[in-house]
């Protein structure tokens, strides 16, 4: 199987990392930054391109992984539908709806396995919290808060914080960026969200071009109510889920446990071949992750 890593940064080489820790051996790498395989020698040696078509068209990929900027995902991911490659798309999907419908009705023509990354629904704690609400554990949920923040210079720090995805209006910004992650995996604990309101920051204290913080609440059809509060700005990360519900209250610490986090990403991984081997649905595909760009460019 031949595999096409499309954007070495951050994920992408976390992805890289783990492919190979999955037994995965030919595998090539897209990046426009020409200095790339030097940083990635420590891992291996691959065949490297800066021109996607170039990469395509030489590697003729059986798996593309689609890690560049929000911006370029649709384009590059139909692209590799193209190709006849099965394709896995760092979320989010994209910074708004423009080709997500064509890329939609693409994929279910030529039948290829597309999925959007959604980690956190591989992450242990988070199976066994979301069994414990989907059996009423402690009765129906009611109102859900949810907090997610970090520090972003502090995790790019081998990088230029100020030029990467997260920190730019074309698919930047904390909504898009940690609130994909987020209405993802509330979707998937209290059902379907009927309206969303988000509110943006307006400062901009470590001078990025996208919104720091932002609060956005939902509303979903069974009538519970979903609060999340993101930023970019706290000095010590936090991840946490709250549930209200009628005989207590559901609680996650995504960052109790470091073992989980690690192992998340490559369980999804995992997941994501399973379904290409079947030509499976994934957990998320290109018609969840269009929801979740709708929800949260309102």
């Amino acid at each position: 199987m031949t595999i096409l890593v499309i954007g070495a940064g951050s994920i992408g080489t976390k992805h890289l990392k783990n492919l190979l820790k999955l037994g995965y051996k030919d595998l090539a790498v897209c990046d426009p930054d020409e200095k790339k395989p030097e940083s990635l020698l420590v891992l291996g040696k691959f065949n490297f391109y800066n021109n996607v078509k170039t990469a395509m068209e030489r590697e003729q990929p059986d798996v593309v992984f689609v890690c560049n900027p929000t911006h370029l995902h649709v384009a590059t991911a139909s692209l590799a539908l193209n190709y006849g490659a099965h394709v896995f798309i760092e979320k989010p999907l994209s910074h708004n709806l423009k080709g997500v419908g064509a890329l939609v009705k693409k994929s279910r023509k030529l039948k290829k396995v597309v999925m959007v990354a959604c980690n956190y629904r591989f992450n242990r704690s988070f199976i066994k919290f979301a069994s414990d609400v989907k059996r009423n554990k402690f009765g129906k949920p009611i109102l859900a808060n949810i907090t997610l923040g970090y520090f972003l210079p502090a995790a790019r720090a081998n990088a230029n914080y100020k030029k990467i995805y997260a920190a730019e209006r074309k698919g930047g910004g904390v909504v898009l960026d940690s609130g994909s992650h987020v209405a993802d995996y509330l979707r998937a604990l209290l059902g379907p969200i009927k309206n969303s309101k988000i509110n943006k920051s307006k400062i901009h204290s470590i001078d990025t071009k996208s919104e720091e913080a932002a609060s956005v609440v939902f509303e979903h059809e069974n009538g519970v109510i979903s609060s999340l509060s993101m930023d970019y700005l706290r000095k010590t990360p936090v991840h946490t889920i709250e549930i209200l519900a009628e005989d207590g209250k559901y609680e996650l610490d995504f960052r109790k446990n470091k073992k989980d986090l690690d192992g998340m990403f490559i369980e999804e991984l995992k997941h994501f071949f399973s379904c290409v081997k079947k030509k499976s649905k994934p957990l998320q595909d290109l018609s969840d992750a269009k929801v979740i760009v709708n929800v949260l460019t309102k």
